[in-house]
């Protein structure tokens, strides 16, 4: 037993890993940019004289300017970590010239040639010039940029033509160098990097700022997440409650009447999305449009929760609006629990045991009790654990729909105010406890039945 638990504890530490991995790489696939979300957060205008200096400070702290992972590979005429350019202008332009195959070296001259002419250009009246600045300031395309470049001897302006002819020249060796073939090149960064700097903050529970209302990540999810558990915990309460009573008695009693219509109503129930079973019960039961007799829950409202008010009173105040809920849930999951007891009985009712049961005298409720149902429940703790799972992520439509203030209703809130650290917080910490429970599901299995040993054959 202590080998097999070493065993998945080691597992634990690469799927663990994984998944750290994937939300990171998710995290930095989204639009926008964080130093300016955490700007605008703190109240500071693109068109500050300060933005440039304080975009800089912001994009340093969070850590933006360094390498993403670990290592890199990348064509061989690309720099080491173009995330080091600070300057968010600097950095897009170098980025749109190397996805067009231009060494670095080449992007960086033009770059600086080109700075260097439109500071100069842009204190110049002349007509010509103001062409040739529209130009140098919008057009990234090479192709477009050298054909839409006027000629030498086009310019005036003696002042700005070793400059100009500077920039010109930088945009035809830009042309004449591009890339046609490259190759893969490894590059290895060490820790000191993005990816490396977010698991450290994670393992001491710092999952980053909210840029909705500048509040810590780590304690708008420790709110939401006691509802999410307790749907969760509530949803396989109920279920096994009901579940395991009905499948013992169909499968005791396959084929009859009640076997039957019981397999007929579950494979209904079990075969309506959650979503729709969930819309249907709050059109029909929350309201007396259909009749006073059908107005018999509660229908979702409005959550408010004083900062510092506990969970307990809050449940007191609201907890009826999670009947309702905890119906959509149940039904769906006793349909499958339900149909897995009927048949794992019906399969233990033709074993050998059970015909020496009989044959020592017991009765159908002694031997139904004492010896098929201990047998029958043991698979249920692995269907309990992975439902236990299942029913954090399912929790999180039926927290949109009825206005729960749980996981789900926060990463919804958050994905529309495109609160990414929030969102992928909240990814990280569900996949890290349906690890987990995993984990303690396998084990408390291994500890229930003693005829399993998890050793090598």
């Amino acid at each position: 037993m202590q080998r097999y638990l070493l065993r998945r504890l080691i597992m634990l530490v690469p799927t663990l890993f994984f998944v750290l991995v994937a939300a990171f790489f998710l995290s930095k696939a989204v639009p926008g940019d964080q130093a300016e979300s955490m700007m605008q957060l703190q109240g500071i205008r693109p068109e500050s004289s300060n933005a440039d200096s304080e975009y800089t400070r912001i994009y340093t702290e969070l850590g933006l300017h360094l390498p993403t992972f670990y290592f890199s590979v990348l064509p061989d005429f690309y720099p080491d970590n173009v995330h080091a350019i600070t300057d968010r202008i600097q950095r897009e332009w170098t980025t749109d010239m190397l996805h067009q195959k231009v060494p670095s070296e080449y992007v960086e001259a033009f770059l600086e040639s080109k700075n260097h002419f439109l500071q100069l250009a842009m204190m110049d009246t002349t007509q010509v010039w103001q062409k040739v600045v529209k130009i140098a300031k919008f057009e990234n395309d090479i192709e477009i940029l050298n054909s839409s470049l006027p000629m030498e001897n086009e310019v005036d302006g003696d002042s700005l033509s070793v400059a100009y002819q500077q920039f010109a020249l930088a945009v035809q060796d830009m042309k004449a160098q591009k890339r046609r073939w490259y190759f893969p090149a490894f590059r290895w960064h060490g820790t000191k990097n993005q990816f490396h700097q977010w698991i450290k903050k994670i393992a001491l529970g710092d999952f980053g700022i909210s840029i909705k209302d500048g509040r810590p990540v780590w304690t708008k999810m420790a709110t939401a997440l006691r509802w999410t558990i307790l749907l969760a915990v509530l949803n396989l309460f109920f279920s096994m409650l009901i579940a395991v009573p009905v499948g013992l008695w169909a499968g005791h009693h396959i084929g009859s009447r009640f076997d039957k219509i019981n397999k007929v109503v579950w494979m209904i129930i079990y075969a309506i999305p959650v979503f729709w079973l969930a819309s249907l019960l709050i059109i029909y039961f929350t309201s007396d449009r259909y009749g006073a007799w059908m107005n018999i829950f509660p229908s979702p409202g409005l959550w408010y929760i004083p900062e510092g008010q506990s969970m307990w009173t809050t449940f007191s105040m609201y907890g009826s609006q999670l009947i309702l809920p905890i119906i959509c849930m149940v039904a769906n999951d006793i349909a499958l629990l339900s149909t897995m007891v009927r048949n794992n009985v019906a399969a233990e009712k033709s074993k050998l045991y059970v015909l020496m049961a009989y044959a020592k005298g017991l009765s159908q409720q002694q031997v139904l009790t004492k010896h098929i149902l201990p047998n029958v429940l043991l698979p249920l703790i692995t269907i309990a654990g992975s439902r236990l799972a299942a029913g954090l992520a399912g929790a999180l439509i039926i927290e949109v729909i009825f206005n729960i203030p749980g996981m789900g209703r926060l990463m919804y809130d958050s994905i529309f105010a495109a609160d990414w650290n929030v969102v992928f917080g909240i990814l990280v910490v569900l996949s890290l406890l349906t690890i987990l429970i995993l984990l303690i599901t396998d084990v408390l299995y291994a500890i229930a039945d003693p005829r399993i040993k998890f050793q090598k054959s």
